[in-house]
């Protein structure tokens, strides 16, 4: 009978050490990044405003920016680079120039945005922490 015990110890003590690295995955669901992303929001949001930004990047690791509102186009293009590391993916954009610092989402005021790609496939502009802050989802 102790052995039998012994073993049901040892079983459960084999199963509350194992690692299962497949739930800490970030499981996005997207591999290809490259395309449009347009301005998410809530279907709550009526706001006309509220989806005026879009982002195309290249598989040449260019970019352009892109803001639509009352009949007006602003474009800004630069270079990007996606960065993976501990199952989190970023997205690093460095503009070329400044011609408007509210068009750059960034808390410094610099010419670098940065987003994270959420485990639901959406990007999060990192100026959140600055309440500067969109969500964008990759277009179909």
């Amino acid at each position: 009978m102790k052995k039998i015990g012994l073993l049901i110890v040892m079983f459960a003590f084999l199963i509350s050490c194992s690692n299962d690295d497949s739930s800490n995955k970030a499981d996005t669901g997207i591999t290809d990044y490259y395309g449009k992303w347009v301005q998410y929001n809530e279907p709550k949001n009526d706001d006309p405003s509220s989806n005026q930004y879009s982002y195309i990047f290249n598989k040449d690791n260019t970019f352009s920016k892109t803001r639509v509102y009352e009949n007006i186009n602003v474009t800004l293009t630069g270079t990007f680079e996606i960065i993976t590391k501990d199952n989190l993916t970023r997205f690093v954009l460095t503009y070329k120039e400044k011609k408007d610092n509210a068009f750059i989402s960034s808390c410094g005021g610099g010419l670098i945005e940065s987003f994270t790609l959420d485990k639901s496939a959406k990007l999060i502009d990192d100026a959140r922490a600055c309440d500067a802050g969109f969500v964008f989802k990759k277009s179909n």
